[in-house]
């Protein structure tokens, strides 16, 4: 880690946040609790996985619009995989609905509060707007220039224009750029592109604190 940082680009999911409880669980625990059969529920999740499958094969998601229609196909999928209610549906939609799900490391803001004092941040992730409005919901843009969600730009990390359409809408030099990453691919992918990169691995003890720790003391001159 070189000491000439002046601008820092986060991952968001495994870096800032991390998910509470995952659609398949939130669902399961839905029918569970209205006394559907388990086995049912087994089969209308697996079944969930080819709907998924057979949506993408045809379908991306850019914008909240694409998000939302495919969020509504699969509460409806599931409701009609299990009794055809399609009021049911509509409670599956919307208590599986990602931004409610999404939480803050306890580290997070103390660490991005230090850290904006002296570097310019930003954020590239691989997600959809369900995880942009993340951002408002736990009160972090304000920490942030710009956040850049993959499906807005059509194309995601580790692909290499995903970096370079970063590093020139954020206006940065990648050699005094630090990204940081929970996917060792994405990180190897950043530093191919000239970035210095970090690969946070939390199930190793690391956090974002330590990360900070180890770019301040990068950026202290040897005596």
């Amino acid at each position: 880690m070189k000491g000439n940082i002046d601008s820092i680009i986060f991952d968001a999911g495994g870096v800032l946040m991390f998910i509470k409880e995952f659609r398949s669980s939130i669902i399961e625990r839905v029918l569970l609790a209205k006394g559907y059969d388990i086995a049912l529920i087994d089969r209308a999740l697996a079944d969930l996985q080819i709907f998924d499958r057979e949506f993408f094969a045809k379908s991306k998601i850019v914008d909240w619009s694409d998000e939302k229609l495919w969020l509504q196909e699969r509460s409806l999928r599931i409701s009609n995989f299990v009794n055809g209610d399609n009021l049911l549906a509509e409670q599956l939609f919307h208590v599986a609905l990602d931004t409610h799900q999404y939480q803050l490391y306890s580290e997070t803001v103390e660490v991005l509060e230090q850290l904006r004092e002296k570097y310019r941040l930003f954020v590239l992730s691989n997600a959809t707007a369900t995880l942009d409005w993340a951002f408002d919901s736990l009160g972090i843009r304000q920490y942030f220039e710009q956040v850049m969600i993959s499906s807005y730009v059509g194309s995601e990390k580790p692909n290499r224009e995903i970096y370079v359409h970063a590093l020139s809408t954020f206006s940065l030099n990648p050699s005094s750029t630090m990204f940081i990453d929970d996917k060792v691919e994405n990180v190897v992918a950043a530093q191919s592109c000239g970035i210095q990169a970090y690969h946070l691995q939390r199930s190793k003890g690391e956090n974002l604190s330590s990360f900070a720790e180890l770019l301040v003391a990068s950026s202290k001159p040897y005596l």
